[in-house]
């Protein structure tokens, strides 16, 4: 909107001059007119567009030099006509710009509208333009969309403040033009009189003829009809130019030929609606404005509200600093006020911030609170600040904010009250908190407190991350931090990469949890950009706090894989920790964290295995860990068997290690089966050392079962099965037979055995049928005995066979097991009688218990 201003009318002539309208007025109105029908028809469900529309019109309007009542009258008129279908905002711009035209403000002529239907339009305004301002603020949008191009009015102004700069101008410039009327009524009435003078003494001089006489005449009737106007204006508040303005006449004929059909639009303004305006108004701190609307439209009467404004005003001035004063430095009328409203105590004393605290609810909603809670907002930052109320007052709401901003620990409250009662644009409070986050920042990095993420530096220090979380609610946009921030970034200068880093990450966590991808994306781009500078300035701590900071492994992946091929993978996981500590990481983002690194791991290092280990012992990844400290154990034995000297036997000692560490890990997770296989090949590790001219490790399963049956020695034995998985009652048969032509090593190896494992029954019954097999096949041929036995006696080998088994008869200690297995066997008839002579004293209903005599009653077990 080209509101205001000598320069708002552009081809325009000085004073309203030059106006082409006979040969440019109608084509131009006819085109405005069928660019509306076109626009309802085509574009007029899109906000944008609309706004576009009347900017099209406004701007045809100004280069053809349009008349002011008509162009305020096409608004004025289609106001009226679509006032159910435009939001409050749109209905403010449209009913503003025909209130500029018509006005004359827009072509520095005179008004063309009585001034009385000015003043309701302009109440309709201000109604419209606070429905939109309290729109604005629930909604938290701060982004006016606007047909005006008011200087003054930037992006941080609100609806209210641009509508009370324009009607400032407009009464500014009436007030001019209403000076301009009178001087010009003063001088016609100085220069009819002097007109009357000459042509008395030219007639008294010349003797009067007739022709002067009527020229005089003539001329003196010209000037009557315009005194009378401009008398009759000036009684009406009304006002016009000096008479030598070619066009005043003109200008002023339209005003007085208005379409009825306009005026109805202001006859809907009351006094109701007046009052209305003037308390809304003064709601929203528009003090000036909201007296000058009552002024203007109702002199007579002021409201009550007004006298409690004035004595709010009163006491913030005396409230800063914060203070308690005697009741008699009370101005009369704010004692008057407190006496009416029977707001304090019986006190001497009092605190005026508290009295202005409680005058606050004494506003009617909607009536001045709001303006009271504003005024104590600033009283409590003025406090914090060390600044009058006056000055405080005088400031932006915006930098009040930003000087509590300087004081992070110490003002967030007031800072948090000033947001709740101003209107701030979110694009600003985003601005200023990013800004003093990065001195915090700098001043952290030169103090050295950013090291270390867990302690974030000591008391002093303004900003730190959990500050700004905190101070990060103040904003109603998430997505304008993550703007503001990441603003920083891209336009900084020698910012440290440190503090970039920390930017950069912020940022992201803003854009993250109010879903902007879009936001995402640019700043991922953004840090990738920024990757070359680190790893050439080898600043891989700044890298390593990027990416785990950020989180977003999938799209920096390439970050992890540099760190990685720089051997920073420690470092990598200290900063992930520190981030997961301050930033309580969920379980899940510990997972994706974890996964991209081995996946990283696996592509640009696969072969190294300590690296593998780490990340395991890092994230506490059990199985894998034990499984990777076999395969190490596998891998230091192959070692060992490359090997051409095998006394060196470092590898195996390695491998023996690894075996254990395994085993330990197993046995943290319950894994009982694993541990015990894990011990079991560490101790077939630390055989092969004993015995390195043997091959322990690595057999193949019939070599396995070969090294266990060949076993003299139990404990070698053990190792061997469990290392291999054959510790079952079948396989240790075949090591038992093994030895049993050697009855001394077979009594200490069943000695031994029936001391760690028990002697299966199945086991015992298939020694006893290889027992009766052998003495079957032996019993005719003792001649071949010799080949036979393996040394020793080769005539006594049943005496040798039949002493080996009756160890393992006597080590049964089931009776009737131990019948059966010498019945089996034969030729044990003294051990079946034995039993048998055992049985019989036992009753059948005796059960597995028989009492012994003379011990105390005891039972002894006879299985």
């Amino acid at each position: 909107m080209a509101s205001g201003g000598s320069g708002s009318g552009v081809g325009l002539g000085g004073g309203g001059g030059g106006y082409s309208v006979a040969s440019v007025g109608g084509g131009c109105l006819g085109v405005a007119e069928s660019m509306v029908v076109e626009w309802k028809e085509f574009l007029w469900d899109v906000p944008e567009e609309r706004v576009a529309l009347w900017g099209h019109c406004q701007t045809l309007f100004l280069r053809y030099s349009f008349p002011p009542l008509q162009a305020g009258s096409f608004f004025l008129k289609h106001a009226e006509a679509v006032e159910k279908d435009l939001p409050a905002r749109e209905l403010h711009e449209l009913l503003l710009l025909s209130l500029q035209w018509l006005s004359g403000m827009i072509t520095q002529c005179s008004p063309v509208y009585p001034l009385h239907l000015l003043r309701e339009i302009e109440t309709r305004v201000w109604l419209l333009a606070v429905e939109s301002e309290a729109q604005v603020k629930s909604e938290g949008d701060f982004t006016l969309t606007s047909i005006s191009r008011e200087p003054g009015a930037g992006k941080s102004s609100s609806m209210i403040d641009r509508t009370a700069s324009i009607i400032s101008k407009m009464d500014n410039h009436i007030n001019t033009m209403r000076a301009r009327g009178i001087n010009a009524r003063e001088n016609s009435q100085a220069y009819h009189k002097t007109a009357q003078a000459v042509d008395a003494t030219f007639s008294t001089t010349s003797g009067g003829s007739t022709k002067a006489k009527r020229r005089a005449k003539g001329f003196a009737l010209s000037r009557r009809p315009l005194i009378d106007t401009v008398d009759k204006s000036t009684e009406d508040e009304d006002v016009s130019l000096p008479p030598n303005s070619r066009n005043d006449s003109h200008l002023q004929d339209e005003s007085l030929r208005i379409d009825p059909s306009f005026s109805r639009w202001e006859e809907r303004v009351g006094p109701a609606e007046l009052e209305r305006a003037v308390l809304s108004l003064l709601e929203f701190g528009q003090i000036t404005a909201a007296k000058q609307l009552q002024h203007k439209l109702s002199p007579a009467h002021i409201p009550s509200e007004f006298v409690l404004v004035d004595a709010a005003l009163k006491l913030a001035a005396i409230s800063t600093p914060r203070s308690v004063v005697s009741m008699s430095m009370l101005d009369d009328e704010v004692g008057s006020v407190i006496d009416s409203y029977d707001i304090l105590t019986d006190h001497q004393f009092v605190d005026p911030l508290q009295v202005l605290e409680s005058l606050a609810m004494t506003f009617p909603e909607g009536r001045g609170r709001g303006l009271c809670k504003r005024v104590i907002s600033v009283v409590k930052a003025a406090n914090v600040l060390g600044l009058s109320f006056s000055e405080a007052f005088d400031k932006q709401p915006i930098e009040l904010l930003q000087l509590l901003s300087l004081k992070a620990q110490d003002s967030f409250e007031e800072a948090s009250l000033l947001v709740q009662t101003h209107s701030m644009s979110a694009a600003s409070i985003a601005q200023i908190l990013a800004e003093s986050f990065l001195k915090g920042l700098l001043a952290a990095h030169r103090g050295g407190y950013m090291d270390s993420q867990k302690e974030e530096g000591p008391a002093p220090l303004l900003w730190r991350f959990s500050d700004f979380l905190k101070w990060a609610d103040l904003c109603p946009s998430e997505p304008e931090i993550g703007h503001a921030l990441m603003r920083l970034v891209i336009t900084g200068q020698e910012i440290p990469h440190a503090c970039e880093v920390e930017l950069l990450i912020l940022s992201h966590h803003f854009y993250k949890s109010s879903a902007c991808l879009d936001g995402v994306d640019v700043l991922v781009a953004l840090a990738a950009t920024r990757v070359e500078a680190y790893v050439s300035e080898g600043d891989f701590p700044c890298l390593a706090r990027l990416i785990t900071g950020v989180g977003n492994f999938y799209a920096l992946n390439f970050i992890l894989g540099i760190l990685i091929e720089n051997g920073q993978l420690d470092l990598l996981l200290q900063k992930y920790s520190a981030a997961a500590d301050t930033n309580s990481g969920t379980a899940e983002a510990v997972r994706g964290f974890r996964i991209a690194v081995l996946t990283s791991l696996k592509q640009f290092n696969p072969n190294d295995l300590d690296a593998f280990a780490m990340v395991y012992n890092h994230f506490d990844m059990k199985h894998e860990t034990a499984s990777l400290l076999e395969s190490r154990a596998e891998q230091s034995s192959q070692q060992w068997f490359l090997r051409y000297d095998k006394d060196q036997n470092e590898d195996l000692l390695d491998s023996m290690r690894y075996y254990i560490e395994a085993a330990e890990v197993h046995s943290s997770i319950d894994a009982g089966n694993k541990t015990h296989t894990a011990c079991a090949r560490a101790s077939l590790v630390s055989l092969q050392i004993r015995m390195p001219d043997f091959q322990w490790l690595n057999l193949s399963e019939t070599n396995a079962r070969r090294a266990l049956v060949e076993q003299s020695c139990f404990q070698e034995a053990l190792i061997v099965a469990e290392a291999y998985g054959l510790n079952q009652a079948s396989e240790w048969a075949l090591v038992l037979w093994n030895q049993m032509l050697k009855p001394e090593l077979t009594e200490q190896f069943v000695a031994e055995f029936v001391a760690v494992l028990p002697l299966q029954p199945s086991m015992l019954a298939e020694l006893a049928r290889f027992y009766r097999a052998e003495v079957a096949a032996r019993g005719d041929q003792s001649q071949f005995s010799v080949w036979l036995t393996g040394g020793g006696l080769p005539a006594e080998w049943a005496k040798y066979l039949g002493r080996s088994f009756r160890c393992l008869l006597k080590r049964t200690r089931d009776l009737r097991l131990r019948v059966q297995l010498a019945t089996v066997a034969t030729g044990f008839g003294d051990v079946i009688d034995a039993c048998m002579k055992a049985l019989d004293k036992v009753p059948d209903n005796a059960g597995p218990l028989v009492l012994r005599k003379g011990h105390g009653g005891a039972y002894l077990p006879l299985m």
